[in-house]
This record gives C-alpha cells, structure tokens and sequence, in this order.
C-alpha cells in the first residue's frame, strides 16, 4: 500500500516538473514573438514601448498580467489602424464607406418595420408581445448583421395580422347591419301601429315625423363613412324618436290600452338599439385611444408622433416656428432581453419612459418610436437648452436602480441625439439627422468603454 502511494507521489512531482518546463518554454516562444514583433516595428517608437511594455508583463517566473497584455495589445491595434488610414489606402476608404452603407441600409429597414409593428393597426397584448419580439441589429460587424431571420418573422406576423384586421372588420361590420336591422324593424313597427289612425290631424303630424326620423336614420348609413359620424346621427335621430313616442304615450295612454302596449314595447326597442350604439362608441373611443397610445409604456405612439410632427413641420414651413427634436436609444437593450427575459426589458422600458416624462415639459411631445427607441418633439429650445435637457434625463435616469434577483445591479444607459429643422429640411431629414447624432453618441460611449 505504501509503495502505490510513493510511486503515485513520484508521478505527480514529475507532471508539476513537466509543467512548469513546459510553461517556461511558453514564456520563451512569446518573448521570441515579441522580439520579432519589435524588429517589425522599429521607427514607430509608441509602438516599440508598447511591445516592450507587453514583454515586462510576461516574466520569466510568476503570474502574468494578462489584462494589462489585452489592454496594450489593444492599443497597438487601434494604432496600426490610425496608421493605415493616415496612409491614405483606397481600399480602406472603400470598407469604409461600403460599411456605412451596409450599416444605414439596416437601420433603414429597421424604421420601416418599426413603422409596420407599432403603428400599422391596434394590436393585442399577445401579438404586441409577439411582435416586440422581431428585432433588427445594425450595430457591429455589418457581416455578422442578420437580415433574413427577421424579415421571415415579419412575414409571419403579418400574416397573423391579415387574419386579426379581417376579423375585427367583420365584427364591427356584422354589429352595424344588424343595428340597421333593427332600426328597419323600428320604423316598420311604427307605420304599422300608428299608420291606421288616420282621422286625427296630430295623428298624421307624428306619423310624418317618426317617417321623416327613421328615414334620416336609414340614409346615414350611406351618406357617412366613419364609426364617429354614423354614431352621433343614430344617438341624435333615436333622441328625436323617443321625444316623440313620449308626447304620443303622454297624449294617447287614455283613449287606448293596446297603443299604450305597443309604445312600451316600441320604447323597449329603441333602448335596445340605443345600448348598442353605445357598446359600439366604447369599442370606436378604444380603437382611437389605442391607435394614439402605446400599450406598454402609455406614452404616446409612432402613429401619434407621425401626426404632430407633420404638424410641427407645417408650422416650421408656413410660421416659421422653430422646432427640434430628440431620439433616445437604449444602449445594449438585445443583451438585456436575452438575459434577463422579455419581462424584465419590458419593465426597463417602463421606468426610462418614467423618466422621460420627468426629464420634459408638459407641452413635450414624448413618444415610443419603435422597440427601444423613444423620440421628443420640442419647441422654442435652443441646442444648448436640448442638450440641458439630455443631462437632466440622464441624472434622473442614475436615480434609478435597475436590479434583478439573478444577476443583480443592471448597468443602464441611454444614447441621444438632437436636431433642429432647418431651411429646406424634409421630415425625413430632420429625423435621420436627430438618428445619426444618437448613433455617433452610441459609438463614442462604445469606445470610451472600450478603452
């Protein structure tokens, strides 16, 4: 037993005398590397020092600084590349500015399936949820920019929403026939009960009003063509009607039981039309509530900020009233959402949306634009006094902790960019402007961090 453990302690000692050369003859091929490396780099001093600096960090005994070996390693990187663009190399130029486009590309097909996603039509909590989901990355390596993945799921989305449109207009269209249908039965109702009592005078008189209202009713189906505009005639023409049922119960409850009857049965009718016309204002004030509103953080939607801002610019064109605008772009919000789940980005939202309407004034128009991204509409600031106002979203948004039971303290931060309308601007210009600024931010905030 004791020789097993002795021959079991020899191997050991020999596998640590076997590493240890082994790393030693590591630390020898790297310093031979970085001697090589500093024949290459002679004449470019800052270069030299840096190689040297990595050679210290690499000692022939004990631990190596590693993190001080990637830093510099780094930093000879970004030289080599300042170097060759200084050159002047075509072929760089042309990276650069086929990256660009490759990048601008991108973020123009994000717009428009934003566009698509928040604003197209009202959606509910789960196809919202489903389509918050559908994302498009433009930042980094344009050849790692995924492009089909989305644009599939968008083509199924929208298929799904095809189905959802047809059947809410089948709904709202199926409710207003049969409320046609039964203002038809009304009108019948009332030529046949009161049509015979012909002798009297004030008889004929209200024979031709109650004609004259349903009638008016019939014809607003054709002459008005929204949910708004048929609803206020129905509630006015059926108000007329029962004014004028009342009178004619009022006058006939003695002279006739069966009169009496059937006006009670009239008026139970008319109710029963007037309780579906009012189902149908509820479900049309929803539809424009939803159509203005976003459903998760209630600021104001893309469809919203689409309408005020053809607004602004008119005023900008014809007055002459001075506006700029704000874009707001939550910094690394995919790692957020595919760490912590769609929930917690969700309530991530919420609470920059909370700050966004402490951070403005109440005549701001503050607006989700699309996903993560959020827009402001202001008047009569200056850019000093827009970039104020940045600073001061940014120190509420510090206020704030952002905290998960898993993973603990969530570092959050948000990119902005600013743009005033200017003579001969466009919407769009003014918006792709405002979207560079925050993008060049975005990178800047990158690279500070990186260093």
């Amino acid at each position: 037993m004791e020789d097993a453990k002795q021959v079991e302690m020899t191997k050991i000692k020999q596998d640590f005398i076997d590493l240890i050369e082994s790393r030693r003859e590591e630390r020898e091929v790297m310093a031979d590397v970085l001697n090589s490396l500093n024949l290459l780099a002679a004449g470019h001093n800052d270069i030299s020092d840096k190689i040297k600096q990595i050679k210290e960090s690499i000692p022939p005994e004990g631990d190596i600084a590693f993190d001080n070996i990637r830093s510099l390693s780094q930093e000879i990187r970004n030289r080599l590349i300042e170097q060759e663009r200084e050159s002047g190399d075509e072929e760089f130029e042309k990276v650069d500015i086929l990256t660009d486009k490759v990048i601008n590309s991108c973020r123009t097909i994000k717009k428009i399936m934003a566009a698509i996603l928040e604003d197209f039509y009202p959606l509910s909590e789960d196809m919202q949820k489903e389509a918050d989901k559908i994302k498009v990355q433009c930042n980094g390596d344009p050849s790692a920019i995924d492009i089909d993945s989305p644009s599939d799921e968008l083509l199924e989305f929208l298929d799904k929403l095809k189905i959802k449109i047809s059947e809410d207009f089948s709904e709202i269209n199926n409710t207003f026939f049969t409320l046609l249908g039964q203002v038809r039965d009304v009108e019948k109702t009332l030529v046949t009960d009161f049509a015979s009592e012909t002798g009297i005078r004030d008889m004929e008189d209200f024979e031709s009003n109650i004609n004259l209202q349903v009638g008016n009713i019939t014809e607003s189906f054709a002459s008005y063509s929204t949910i708004n505009e048929i609803k206020d005639v129905v509630f006015v023409k059926i108000k007329k009607i029962k004014s004028l049922v009342s009178l004619k119960k009022q006058s006939e409850v003695e002279k006739s039981n069966a009169a009496k009857e059937n006006i009670k049965q009239l008026n139970k009718r008319i109710n029963a039309v007037e309780k579906k016309a009012q189902k149908m204002s509820v479900k049309a004030r929803e539809y424009r509530t939803a159509a203005l509103k976003d459903g998760l953080t209630n600021l104001y939607s893309r469809g919203a900020f689409d309408s005020r801002m053809k607004e602004s610019y008119a005023d900008f064109v014809k007055k002459k009233k001075d506006f700029s605008i704000i874009v707001f772009d939550v910094d690394k919000f995919k790692g957020i959402n595919d760490t912590l789940g769609h929930i917690a980005g969700d309530k991530v939202l919420i609470k920059i949306s909370e700050c966004l309407l402490e951070s403005f004034r109440k005549d701001d128009f503050v607006a989700r634009y699309g996903g993560d991204e959020f827009i402001v509409i202001i008047e009569d600031l200056t850019e000093e006094m827009a970039q104020e106002r940045i600073a001061l979203f940014n120190r509420n948004l510090k206020k704030r902790r952002f905290v998960s039971q898993k993973h603990g303290e969530i570092k959050l931060s948000v990119s902005a960019g600013t743009a005033k309308a200017m003579d001969g601007d466009t919407i769009e210009s003014i918006i792709d402007r405002a979207d560079k600024a925050m993008y060049e931010a975005k990178q800047a905030r990158k690279k500070a961090e990186s260093n």
